[in-house]
């Protein structure tokens, strides 16, 4: 079985829960846990809104698939990577709503593995798909925000 991208968000969310679950954790305030759940619903608005401008262009959305549209629109305009952005978000949301400093590690370990295996890997990909067109978006927009 291969490992995507949501994979590791569950994955790396379920160790997250787990240091909840277990660990000796204070009660988060209520603003910060405000904060928290905010930012969770803001990662998934991300995700989402870019899987479906993916749908939308039907065009691949599993990495390394074969793509037939740049998408350059939405939250495109802002960041090569909304998806990623919006897991990311997501993830540390969850830290905050957890109140656990020690989850800040799975966040990071989210980070490196989608800049590593999937981000660089895709940028690769997208030179040699798109050309010029991508070279020029990615002159425009920043690969994160």
């Amino acid at each position: 079985m291969k490992f995507y991208p949501p994979h590791y968000l569950l994955l790396l969310s379920l160790c997250m829960l787990s240091t909840w679950y277990f660990g000796n954790t204070e009660p988060q305030s209520f603003y910060f846990t405000i904060l928290g759940l905010s930012l969770i619903v803001l990662g998934f608005v991300f995700a989402l809104n870019s899987m479906f401008r993916f749908r939308k262009a039907e065009t691949g959305i599993v990495p390394f698939s074969k793509s037939t549209t740049l998408i350059i629109e939405g939250f495109y305009k802002f960041t090569r990577n909304p998806m990623y952005v919006g897991m990311n978000v997501f993830l540390i949301g969850l830290l905050i709503t957890l109140n656990n400093f020690f989850n800040l590690i799975f966040v990071i370990i989210f980070f490196l593995i989608v800049r590593n295996l999937f981000v660089l890997k895709e940028e690769v990909q997208m030179e040699e798909t798109f050309g010029e067109e991508y070279l020029s978006y990615k002159k425009k927009v920043r690969r994160w925000l």
